[in-house]
């Protein structure tokens, strides 16, 4: 494929369909989640969570969301959502888990999400006391990836923490991993989580990684 020509834009509100579509296909890769949702794909339920995670994040005033846009179809080829974060700061609602209070989300394995959520807090306390920026979202049209498309998209993020002098944090699942540390991230906490205890025996499943990282400008 030739490179492609695309512009940097702010997501609009009529794009969130779109996105919430978009962000359901690229979580249909990752393996934990065959096992995290009950019913696998479980589309509906699927749709609703990342609706309303993407619906939140763009009302949320310490968000910014940007879309890549191809410049000849004026597809929407890639989606990236930036947080800012403070200490003590609560969970904005947009994030999985953000109120303990209602329990584990409607179709969900209890005991998988419940590792996920303390693997998310465990990586969490490396920034718990730190101003930062956070990556929420990060994705990339399948076709149109390595293209430096996605890195781009992650240059915003740099740009943000050089004018705020604070760093820029994520949390990276493993397909990611090799991105991040090429574009100068650093590892500050890793979590486990062993698939193949809630998976039949013998079926592919092993440790799914989650990792810390963080930039400073």
């Amino acid at each position: 494929m030739a490179m492609p020509n695309y512009s940097i834009l702010p997501v609009v509100e009529a794009d969130l369909p779109f996105l919430a579509k978009f962000i359901h296909a690229s979580k249909l890769r990752l393996s934990i989640n065959r096992l995290l949702f009950e019913e696998w794909p479980n589309e509906t339920i699927q749709m609703k969570m990342y609706t309303g995670a993407v619906t939140y994040g763009f009302k949320d005033p310490a968000t910014e969301s940007f879309k890549a846009v191809d410049t000849e179809s004026n597809e929407i080829i890639g989606y990236f959502v930036l947080a800012r974060k403070r200490p003590a700061q609560e969970l904005p609602e947009y994030e999985l888990g953000a109120n303990p209070d209602q329990g584990t989300p409607e179709v969900l394995n209890p005991s998988l999400f419940a590792e996920i959520m303390t693997a998310s807090a465990e990586i969490a306390k490396a920034t718990e006391n730190t101003d930062f920026l956070d990556l929420v979202y990060i994705c990339v049209e399948p076709r149109f990836q390595r293209h430096g498309i996605g890195a781009k998209l992650i240059q915003l993020g740099f740009d943000r923490a050089r004018e705020e002098n604070i760093p820029f944090a994520l949390c990276a699942e493993a397909p990611a991993h090799g991105f991040y540390v090429k574009l100068g991230f650093e590892e500050t906490k890793r979590a486990d989580i062993d698939l193949s205890k809630y998976a039949p025996a013998y079926s592919g499943f092993g440790v799914f990684r989650l990792t810390g990282m963080i930039w400073h400008p």
